[in-house]
């Protein structure tokens, strides 16, 4: 009996043994596994989950109506929305989201702290920008230059300061793909993009113009003086560039055949000195009915200063190339330019232009759109300080960088789009849409 009761007794405390083997395992694997999830969220930046969530502070919120900031659409670029958003947070003591700037500030033309917030009126100022990480101080975002981006400038940022999972990747660029260095190895690095591509987190174009809340129909309209007026000359052109790869400087040759082309700067034989833009901009008004508008790339959504500074902020009709035409009609005032795209030959475009210079009253219908509506300030700043502070945020990321920058039918080479895209089907409309942002959690 004694024997056997001491055999009971082994055999228990064996089976507790073995339940204090196995709850201790069922404790110590779930955390390991956070542990290693945590490990990867710092060291790979394909963010998983559906918020951001700030750990440093506790914020107090209210869930907001449901505005459309993020999600991505053809015609929507969301600057208006996101321009107006103010999220639903008290402010009250909390510590301001820092902004890294990994070139410094003076490429930017802005000062350290939050004295760009205040300058334009933001309507959330609690942002700081910096030059120089602080040493105790957790960093919001970070934005990158895309002509600087790179992997080894992806690994010093690391090295420099730490990522946590909270801190948004920006991507910020103004030149054409064909300007900025290939992408390897920075697939899910980058998870907001702010470029003037309407497929970016946050659209960020030269210039934008918005149409007056009455605004019906292009032919409603009349313009209110007569701008062929005293204009003497037929088209310029300011080029430096002369080896674009979409092949305009053959194009303005060409159509020197047929017309009169003043061609300014180092390609041409005019000069128009920098740094005396206002002269020469000032004598393109007064002087010049036509400004040809190339851009040096053939790139989707590609439509920079050439179009809204020199030519529509001067009184000149624009002659425009570069972009797709449905890009053109998404960004730039209603019947305000001349597509090349438009007309089967250079011939044919400059036969167009010559009508148009001996018809004073079909010239001047290029100037309705200024009765229309006006060109507004897109408050960048201010829209990277309201969206770090929306609670509500999708975490998100460039699953494939490269590829969404530069990938197929994003760019056209010396070609004509139509002859280019006639064989895909879908590109007019949402090509970009359907290559660009991840979002992890929708």
């Amino acid at each position: 009996m004694a024997i056997k009761c001491k055999r009971i007794h082994k055999q228990l405390l064996l089976l507790i043994g073995i339940f204090i083997v196995l709850n201790c395992m069922l404790n110590v694997i779930p955390q390991y596994q956070i542990l290693q999830k945590n490990k990867i969220l710092f060291d790979v930046p394909h963010l998983d989950s559906t918020l951001f969530n700030n750990h440093s502070t506790t914020i107090v919120t209210r869930k907001r109506e449901p505005v459309q900031i993020w999600k991505l659409h053809p015609s929507d670029d969301r600057i208006l929305a996101q321009v107006k958003f103010r999220p639903n947070v008290d402010f009250t003591s909390l510590p301001p989201k820092r902004i890294l700037l990994a070139q410094g500030l003076s490429g930017w033309g802005v000062q350290n702290g939050n004295k760009a917030f205040v300058e334009h009126q933001c309507p959330v100022q609690n942002c700081h920008l910096l030059e120089h990480p602080p040493s105790s101080e957790i960093i919001d975002a970070r934005i990158f230059k895309e002509i600087e981006l790179n992997e080894n400038m992806y690994r010093e940022a690391l090295s420099v300061v730490p990522r946590h999972p909270d801190q948004a990747w920006i991507m910020f660029g103004l030149e054409s793909p064909e300007a900025s260095p290939m992408y390897a190895n920075l697939n899910d690095v980058i998870n907001w993009t702010a470029t003037y591509r309407y497929d970016s987190t946050i659209v960020t174009p030269y210039d934008k113009f918005k149409a007056y809340d009455n605004f019906t129909n292009i032919s409603d309209y009349k313009p209110n003086k007569n701008f062929a007026a005293s204009k003497t000359k037929m088209a310029a052109i300011f080029m430096s560039n002369c080896y674009a790869s979409n092949n305009r400087l053959d194009i303005v040759k060409e159509l020197q055949q047929f017309i009169s082309v003043d061609f300014y700067g180092a390609c041409g034989t005019l000069t128009c000195e920098r740094g005396n833009e206002k002269t020469c901009f000032q004598k393109l008004k007064d002087e010049y009915k036509f400004y040809l508008s190339f851009e040096n790339a053939n790139c989707r959504d590609y439509i920079t200063d050439k179009l809204f500074l020199n030519a529509l902020r001067n009184d000149v009709v624009p002659v425009v190339m570069g972009a797709h035409p449905d890009d053109y009609s998404r960004m730039a005032p209603p019947g305000s330019y001349i597509h090349v795209e438009d007309f089967r030959s250079v011939q044919e475009l400059a036969n167009y232009l010559k009508f148009l210079n001996q018809n004073d009253d079909e010239y001047i219908k290029y100037f309705r759109w200024k009765q229309t509506g006006s060109f507004i300030d897109t408050k960048f700043w201010c829209r990277i300080c309201s969206l770090l502070w929306d609670h509500e945020k999708p975490r998100m990321s460039v699953p494939y960088l490269n590829k969404w920058w530069r990938g197929k039918g994003v760019c056209i080479g010396r070609g004509r789009w139509d002859k280019e895209m006639e064989n895909i089907d879908s590109l007019k409309s949402d090509l970009l849409f359907n290559t660009g942002i991840e979002y992890v959690n929708k």
